[in-house]
């Protein structure tokens, strides 16, 4: 009995250090985000500085090579709230295929690689 108690102790002190880190990587995602859209200009124009309420994986498949996924985030912003999407990767502060969607219905691109993507507008980026 005292051997199934160490190992469920292990266990337990592994399980915790492995839920420490998955969301520590999360929490590092989530401020590189931040800090990437804050650098770009047509944020600051809609939203002003923003910060990340919440993220999650969007339905829409990441359009980048390898290593990284395709987010939606719900941005509140000075200025406003609002939607975006883009593709993310861990270690870097750029957006690719990003785009802002604005509570009105507009659809507006973040990046010179979403342009086509909203050009298109078959159904909103931003599910």
């Amino acid at each position: 009995m005292k051997g199934f108690l160490r190992i469920l102790r292990y266990l337990v002190l592994v399980i915790a250090v492995v839920a420490i880190f998955f969301t520590w990587q999360w929490y590092s995602l989530k401020k590189e985000a931040e800090a990437a859209f804050n650098h770009n200009p047509v944020i600051e124009q809609y939203l002003g500085k923003v910060s990340v309420e919440k993220m999650g994986l969007s339905v829409f498949a990441a359009q980048c090579p390898s290593g990284c996924e395709h987010y939606l985030m719900k941005l509140r912003g000075e200025k406003g709230n609002a939607m975006a999407v883009s593709d993310l990767s861990k270690g870097s502060e750029e957006l690719s295929y990003a785009i802002l969607c604005l509570s009105s219905g507009e659809n507006i691109a973040l990046t010179k690689d979403a342009e086509l993507i909203v050009a298109n507008g078959r159904e909103s980026a931003c599910q």
